[in-house]
């Protein structure tokens, strides 16, 4: 019995397909000769990248059989092509087979993966120095994620999610799941599942919008709370459903902390210093501060989806120490912007410089411009010196996140932090079934 690891990515488009759908299909086949040792894992990549699809998933299936590595190869391929979305020219899976354990060379790719850019080149290079076998379809840049997929093996912090899928004369109709069932589920297992409902404007977070074959997906803690739905949601149209180990909710992205001046394009980072220019307001409710540190300056930006977490950064002052953990967007200007998934107040201004007050007239003192100084307009006294003023604040140190419709799906929410795991039992209980 030979080890596998079977990694697939970019099969989906904003119109058709999904990637975790293929992985359920190559599941109910490879099932029947192989045995198992991992749940699917379900990884998140860096969600940065502006040619991913949806929400930058691969996956990864990892398995011991007798069956000959490239006719598990060939059949993952069959699949692929069967149900990829052939007229999106930006559709270009990779299938990828590692046998054996997992070398170092891929663990690496894996990791950066989660926040850096990779190229098709640097994945090729990867999988010859590994000895992967792989098949590429159309520019074949897939192979990027279904290598970080095979690299990331969960070994410490991991959640699970439950995958319930629709037959194919639903796929891009609207899902029956009912409210008020997501609601109840969410109150039943609220220590243990997480980004269920978005209480904020009371929406079900469960359910995708778009075409593809996903009918709902819960997040939590364990297999046997997130498998709870099946009895306790009610919903129309399932055909199967699938349990994975993911990275979803644990912050895996956010792992690398830079200076302002070595941030590049699309990376995700963690960036460290004060608010250097007033947060102002753009068309759209978009929210843009500025923030310096000893390399160099850089908008940061609350965008309007993330509702009351805009009027955190906006109510930023000048001086402001700061966190912050995003990613980099490139505009069309050529200009970098710091988008927010976290932010954390390290330091806020409590006092601010304010004009003096004359002590002869009681009459505040006007400046005389920057660097001058001040002076009495009544009686001529002048002062060097500003005195400070107590600045009543909004904000309080700590931590703050978007709510949770707006939250990336590796974004770790508050109650998970102090609850990560710091390793896996390697226990596979059931994980695929049909309804």
């Amino acid at each position: 019995m030979a080890l596998y690891h079977l990694g697939i990515d970019d099969t989906d488009s904003l119109k058709r397909g999904c990637t975790t759908y293929i992985g359920a299909l190559l599941v109910e086949r490879l099932i029947k000769i192989s045995k198992f040792v991992d749940y699917p894992n379900l990884i998140r990549l860096n969600p940065n990248v502006p040619w991913k699809s949806r929400g930058n998933a691969a996956i990864c299936l990892r398995f011991t059989s007798d069956t000959d590595a490239m006719g598990i190869l060939g059949n993952a391929t069959d699949l692929v092509e069967e149900y990829r979305d052939k007229k999106d020219s930006k559709n270009q899976p990779g299938i990828a087979i590692l046998e054996g354990q997992v070398p170092q060379i891929v663990r690496d790719l894996g990791r950066r993966a989660l926040w850096d850019v990779i190229t098709p080149a640097e994945a090729l290079d990867v999988a010859l120095k590994a000895n992967v076998k792989y098949e590429l379809i159309r520019g074949g840049r897939g192979l990027v994620g279904a290598l970080a997929s095979i690299g990331n093996a969960l070994e410490r912090d991991h959640t699970f999610e439950l995958i319930a899928y629709r037959g194919s004369a639903l796929w891009g109709k609207k899902r029956e799941v009912d409210h008020e069932s997501v609601l109840m589920f969410d109150r039943d297992t609220t220590s243990h599942t997480f980004n269920n409902i978005d209480v904020e404007e009371d929406r079900v977070l469960i359910t995708p919008h778009g075409p593809d074959p996903i009918l709902f997906g819960v997040r939590g803690d364990s297999p046997s709370v997130v498998m709870e739905a099946l009895s306790k949601i009610k919903f129309v149209g399932g055909e199967r459903w699938m349990v994975c180990r993911s990275n979803q909710g644990t912050g895996a992205h956010l792992i690398r902390s830079a200076l302002i001046a070595e941030l590049k394009p699309y990376q995700a980072a963690i960036i460290e210093g004060t608010i250097s220019r007033v947060p102002y307001v753009l068309k759209g409710s978009h929210v843009i501060a500025s923030m310096r540190d000893s390399s160099g300056e850089i908008d940061i930006a609350g965008y309007e989806p993330s509702g009351s977490f805009r009027n955190i950064v906006r109510d930023l002052l000048l001086g402001d120490k700061v966190r912050a953990f995003g990613g980099v967007r490139l505009l069309e200007s050529g200009k970098l912007t710091f988008n927010l998934e976290r932010l954390e107040l390290l330091n806020i201004v409590t006092e601010a410089p304010a004009n003096p007050i004359c002590p002869n007239c009681k009459k505040s003192m006007k400046s005389e411009g920057k660097g001058k100084g001040y002076q009495c307009k009544k009686c001529g006294l002048k002062t060097e010196l500003a005195v400070l003023k107590k600045v009543d604040r909004k904000l309080i140190n700590g931590a703050y996140l978007p709510p949770p419709r707006a939250m990336r799906h590796l974004t770790k929410p508050f109650k998970r932090y102090g609850a990560e795991k710091r390793s896996w039992d390697g226990v596979v209980g059931t994980f695929y079934g049909v309804f």
